[in-house]
């Protein structure tokens, strides 16, 4: 029962995000419109080479935050797996001055 249940659950998860996919894929294909082309093959290759520098350096900090994110999460995965365990630990002491609130 469970485990038809959570492969429902993916089912309706990949088809909803087909369907997003989908829906968006001509926004997608209009950013290569006719005007911009021209514009941009118009102006010469050190232009043109501006541009594909330019696109690169833009790209680079978007890149750095989601790089940081990822490391960030990396590390402190188990900072929740941790912390039960000490909290669990400590609840054995007579003495123990801390209170520890589990809303899971």
């Amino acid at each position: 029962m469970i485990r038809t249940r959570r492969f429902f659950e993916l089912l309706f998860g990949a088809m909803t995000l087909l369907a997003g996919t989908m829906i968006s894929a001509p926004a997608a294909f209009a950013q290569g419109c006719a005007l911009c082309y021209n514009d941009a093959s118009a102006t010469g290759p050190h232009a043109e080479a501006a541009l594909r520098h330019g696109i690169l350096i833009l790209l680079i900090p978007p890149m750095l935050i989601f790089s940081g994110l990822f490391v960030m999460l990396y590390r402190r995965r188990n900072a929740h797996h941790e912390a039960s365990q000490l909290a669990s630990g400590a609840g054995s002491m007579s003495a123990s001055s801390e209170f520890v609130l589990h809303l899971d």
